[in-house]
């Protein structure tokens, strides 16, 4: 587990300074925000990369950095597993001598944890096919292998999918997901997607400018008012849990824990559990409960909070499980929007898609 003390960050260099000071427990940790926020330049600093920068840093209660007292551990001393956007394998060696090279640092641990890596990330059948002969969705599988054959402490992704298309991202989520949930090593994930922050995080912490501007449960924190003007930016959607009742003709029922029903196009197979992501925009409002239409969820709901921000207004709305929709000014002065009000929420069967 990630020790209390968490992230302690105050690094100042000549275009950008960084100020991060996070206390958490939970084992996975999104780091979220939009472009020049200050998120990779956070991961530059933890591993030691960040070139004239001076300052402090403590990670998991251990300082590695402080220029005060000429205090500066090398990368290769700080125990951690990288994994960057471009995988960076050798293209002319096999997936096992790359493997091999990562596992140089954990000594006699290496075999056990080489063994490990492969079997979780289902790497059997690539051991001898060189770097150049893989996928992107199999270059970064073995990006992470090769990280945690090294045996590190914490493990530090830097947008691990980003490269990816989004049938590639669909097929390594689940491998990021069963390293999280079978290896137990703390994570640092760094995200511009709110659903991958939700779907794998424990934490977020969202920074714009260098500082944290709000932290916490990620599905609470991502659209909170502290949040809403990123989130707009970065494409905020709706995350709603639940499992499928049933599904015919492509068209499944999924029953949320509240009891909310939603019609989902996609053939999903009855009794899984999923995660299913929402744009803003795609939630459509009215005062009246539509008859004759094409869209396939109409459900009661009452207005929590509205929040008018450039031009739009953010409504979020209590369904039993909490929905924000995206509306503009003019249509919340003809819904009369206020706290309490009851509206009816529409939203199209293929609007939702599944994130897990």
């Amino acid at each position: 587990m990630i020790a209390a003390t968490g992230i302690d960050v105050t690094l100042e260099r000549e275009d950008f300074s960084l100020a991060v000071h996070a206390a958490f427990d939970e084992r996975v940790v999104a780091i979220f925000g939009p472009s020049g926020s200050g998120k990779s330049t956070l991961f530059e600093v933890l591993l030691g990369f960040a070139r004239g920068a001076r300052g402090r840093v403590a990670l998991a209660g251990e300082v590695v950095q402080d220029d005060s007292r000429g205090v500066f551990v090398p990368p290769w001393r700080r125990g951690l597993g990288w994994v960057p956007q471009d995988a960076m394998l050798i293209p002319n060696r096999s997936v096992r001598e790359d493997l091999a090279l990562g596992a140089r640092r954990a000594g006699a641990s290496a075999p056990g944890l080489v063994r490990r890596a492969i079997d979780v990330l289902g790497l059997e059948p690539l051991l001898d096919r060189r770097g150049s002969e893989l996928s992107g969705g199999e270059r970064q599988r073995v990006a992470l292998a090769r990280a945690l054959a090294s045996g590190p402490r914490m493990l530090l992704l830097d947008e691990p999918l980003a490269s990816l298309d989004v049938p590639l991202r669909a097929r390594v989520l689940p491998f990021l997901i069963r390293v999280r949930d079978e290896l137990g090593l703390p994570m640092l994930l760094i995200t511009h997607d709110p659903d991958e922050a939700i779907v794998i995080a424990h934490h977020v912490l969202v920074l714009d400018g260098g500082r944290v501007v709000a932290e916490g449960e990620p599905a609470t924190t991502l659209w909170s008012r502290a949040v809403l003007p990123l989130s707009e930016a970065l494409g905020l959607e709706n995350v709603i849990e639940g499992r499928v009742a049933s599904c015919v003709d492509g068209e499944a029922v999924v029953v949320t824990a509240s009891g909310l029903e939603l019609h989902v196009s996609g053939a999903l197979a009855a009794g899984d559990a999923v995660r299913l992501g929402l744009r803003a925009q795609d939630v459509l409002l009215a005062t009246t409960a539509p008859e004759r239409i094409s869209a396939r969820n109409v459900f009661p709901a009452k207005v929590a909070s509205c929040e008018f921000r450039d031009g739009s207004v953010f409504v979020g709305l209590d369904a039993g499980d909490r929905i924000v929709a995206k509306i503009t000014p003019g249509a919340a002065r003809s819904l009369e929007l206020e706290k309490g009000r009851a509206l009816h929420v529409i939203v199209k069967a293929q609007a939702f898609r599944r994130l897990a």
